[in-house]
C-alpha cells in the first residue's frame, strides 16, 4: 500500500468527498476498536494491544496528534508516517479491505418498525409487518492519497452495479459517514469484489482532471465496502374480518411512511377506518348518513335538496322538476300537473315546470310528437309547454276555455286531462267520455 504522492504517469481524481488525513485515521482507530483516548488537545492515546507491541518496539501504548499540535506526541496522524501505514495495514489486514455501514441506517426488523409505525392509525383495528426482508448490497469507497497541493485525501464511491454515485445519493445514503459493519460481516465473492474496484478505478480515472483516455488512476489507499441495507415488506391492516396491505421497498435509510390508497374511494391516508359493513377505507372518507345512522363511505350519500342532510340514496327519489334528490318525506304533489315535486320547487301550490310554461309553434318537436299520438289537440292554438324528465306539461289558451294535458314522455300516455275557463285558475278534470272527445 502507497501513501506516497502519485507520480506523474498516474492520476488523482477529482472527487468532492474529501477528508485530511488525521480525519481518515482517527476513522481507521474507531473501526478498528482500538482501546484509545483522546484529550482535550486532541491527542490520541491508543493502548496496544499485546500482539501489537512487537511492531513499536515494546510500547504498550502510543500518543499521536496531528502535525500542528505534536507537543510531546510519540507519532504524527499522517499517512506516510509509522502510524498511519500500521493503521491502514491493519483495517485490510483480513481480506485486503474494510467493511463498514452507513451511520444510523436502520439494521432490523425493530428499526423498520420504528421508522414506520407512528405514521399510521387504525380506528377500531390493528395493523402489523406481514413479511419484512432486510438484506446488504455492496457499495465500494476507494480512497486515494491527495496532492501536493491539496493533500486531503479524496473518496470515489461505486454503486453495486458498478455504476457512478451520485453526490446526492452519496450523502442520503450516509456513504461519507461509516462505522464498523459489525459481526457477523457479510461477505462479497472475490470476482464481484475485483469488477466492483475496477469499476471504481475507471470512475476515479474519468473524474480526474486530466482528459487523457489513457490515464490511470493511482492506486487507492483503502478500498472500504460499504454494506447498504435494502428493505422490503409489507404492512397489513385489519379491522374485524376484513384485511389491506401496503407493501414498501427501497434502501433503508431512505425509508419513508409512505400513505395507502384506498381502492374505492381512491384517498391516500395514513388513517385507516372501516364502513358499517366493514370494507375497509381512509377515515377522511367516512360519513353517517343522518337517516339511518349507518356509517358509509361519504361518496355513497346524496344530499337531500330540501333539507341538505346528507343520507343514502334509499331514503330518496329524484325530483322530476329539478333531477335532485330529496327525501320521500320532501315531496309534495304539484296542484297543475299533480307530479310529486320535492317541496323546496314549490310555489304557490305550483312546481317550477307549471310556472315556467313559454310559448310554443305547433311545430314544436315535443309539441308535434304529442299530436301526433293524440289528433284532438290540433283544434286547439295558442300553446304552451314545458317538460320535466318524466312528463310534457301543455296549455293551449282558447277565446273561453283553456286546455291543460299533461302526457308521459315515454308512453304519450295522457297523466292529466283538465279544463278551466278563459280567466279562471281552477282546473277541471275532464271526465273519460270529454278525454275521448278532445283526443280524437
Amino acid at each position: 500500500m502507497d501513501s506516497s504522492p502519485p507520480s506523474a504517469d498516474l492520476v488523482v481524481p477529482d472527487s468532492p468527498h474529501r477528508e485530511s488525513a488525521e480525519s481518515l485515521l482517527r476513522w481507521a482507530i474507531g473501526v478498528l476498536d482500538l482501546d484509545a483516548e483522546t484529550d482535550d488537545q486532541g491527542h490520541v492515546t491508543i493502548r496496544l494491544p499485546e500482539k501489537d507491541r512487537p511492531a513499536w518496539n515494546g510500547k504498550d501504548e502510543i500518543t499521536a496528534t496531528d502535525s500542528g499540535s505534536a507537543g510531546n506526541a510519540d507519532e504524527l496522524l499522517t499517512l506516510d508516517g509509522p502510524l498511519g501505514r500500521w493503521l491502514l495495514e491493519k483495517l485490510v489486514a483480513s481480506d485486503g479491505v474494510v467493511h463498514a455501514r452507513p451511520s444510523g441506517q436502520p439494521i432490523s426488523v425493530g428499526d423498520v418498525s420504528t421508522r414506520l409505525f407512528p405514521a399510521y392509525s387504525v380506528d377500531n383495528g390493528q395493523f402489523h409487518l406481514a413479511g419484512c426482508q432486510l438484506t446488504d448490497h455492496p457499495f465500494l469507497r476507494l480512497t486515494f492519497a491527495g496532492t501536493e497541493e491539496d493533500p486531503n485525501v479524496r473518496h470515489v464511491f461505486v454503486a453495486p452495479d458498478g455504476s457512478t454515485v451520485s453526490d446526492e445519493l452519496v450523502a442520503r445514503l450516509g456513504l461519507d459517514r461509516l462505522e464498523p459493519a459489525g459481526k457477523p460481516t457479510p461477505r462479497i465473492d472475490e470476482a464481484a469484489l475485483r469488477s466492483l474496484a475496477g469499476a471504481g478505478r475507471r470512475i476515479a480515472a474519468k473524474n480526474s482532471t486530466v482528459r487523457d483516455p489513457a490515464a490511470q488512476s493511482t492506486e487507492p489507499l483503502l478500498t472500504a465496502v460499504v454494506w447498504v441495507r435494502h428493505v422490503d415488506g409489507r404492512l397489513q391492516f385489519e379491522i374485524g374480518e376484513n384485511s389491506e396491505e401496503l407493501a414498501f421497498s427501497g434502501w433503508a435509510r431512505l425509508l419513508e411512511p409512505k400513505p395507502w390508497k384506498a381502492r374505492r374511494s381512491g384517498r391516500e391516508t395514513f388513517h385507516l377506518a372501516a364502513t358499517d359493513d366493514g370494507a375497509i377505507d381512509a377515515a377522511e372518507e367516512m360519513a353517517v348518513c343522518q337517516q339511518s345512522g349507518r356509517r358509509v363511505l361519504r361518496q355513497d350519500l346524496v344530499t337531500c335538496s330540501v333539507t341538505e342532510q346528507q343520507v343514502l340514496p334509499e331514503f330518496t327519489e329524484k325530483c322530476p322538476v329539478t333531477g335532485r334528490p330529496a327525501l320521500r318525506s320532501e315531496f309534495s304533489a304539484c296542484e297543475q300537473c299533480r307530479q310529486r315535486v320535492s317541496r323546496s320547487n314549490l310555489q304557490g301550490g305550483l312546481c317550477q315546470a307549471c310556472r315556467e310554461l313559454a310559448p310554443v309553434r305547433k311545430d314544436d318537436p315535443r309539441l308535434a310528437w304529442v299530436m301526433g299520438e293524440h289528433r284532438g289537440l290540433e283544434r286547439w292554438n295558442r300553446w304552451r309547454l314545458a317538460e320535466t324528465e318524466t312528463v310534457y306539461i301543455a296549455r293551449a289558451d282558447g277565446l273561453l276555455k283553456r286546455l291543460l294535458v299533461v302526457v308521459d314522455k315515454e308512453s304519450l300516455a295522457v297523466r292529466r286531462l283538465a279544463t278551466a275557463g278563459r280567466f279562471s285558475s281552477d282546473w277541471v278534470d275532464v271526465t273519460p267520455t270529454q278525454q275521448s272527445e278532445l283526443l280524437r
